[in-house]
Parts: C-alpha cells; structure tokens; sequence
C-alpha cells in the first residue's frame, strides 16, 4: 500500500517464503527473465488447504481476470469454486505480464 512498486515486487519471493513457514503445502513459482534484473513474467500461488479441500468443493470453478493498473501492468487470474456452505473458496491466483494461451495453460 506504500512504497514503490519495484519494492513490493522484490518483496513478493520473501512474503512467500513467509507464508510458507505456517502453510508448507503452499503451492508457489516466481518465474523472472533473468538473474540480473530480476523482471517478473509471472508468479503463481495455490494456498495449501485449497488443495487439500479441493475435492469437497461443488464441481463449479469460476475463472477470472483482471487488468492491473500502476506503473507495472500485467493481468491478475483467479480461480475459485463454491463450498458446500455456500461460500467463496480461492483455489490459485496468477500474475502474469500479459496474458497469452501458454499463461492461460500454464494456470488452468
């Protein structure tokens, strides 16, 4: 929320190792253009009782994405499905620097 943009997306890699440490089935993979610059083209996550409960889930995924605004654009994709109380459930998030069928495979 404050700061630039460059540091919270150096931030990103550290916030997961993080969470990890209280979730180790958390489902993480930060790809870059290269060691040098370290430019994003895409992170994925999928928290770990999301896997777990995928299967309690209703056989309903909604997919979605979103456009992101700022200095650094790319696009926001989601999944989520519905649990048996009728309640959102996010199964895995994607930020990607533009969409492509190869991101979109990748994801799904």
């Amino acid at each position: 929320m404050r700061g630039s943009f460059e540091y919270s997306y150096q931030l990103l890699i550290s916030y997961f190792a993080e969470v990890r440490l209280v979730d180790p089935d958390l489902v993480f993979n930060a790809q870059t253009t290269s060691c040098k610059d370290k430019r994003f083209t895409r992170y994925f996550w999928c928290f770990g009782p999301s896997k777990k409960n995928y299967k309690l889930l209703r056989p309903v995924i909604v997919i979605d994405k979103k456009k992101l605004k700022g200095r650094y654009r790319g696009t926001l994709l989601t999944a989520i499905a519905i649990d048996p109380s009728k309640h959102i459930f996010p199964l895995a998030f994607l930020v990607k620097d533009s969409v492509t069928i190869k991101s979109w495979a990748y994801f799904l």
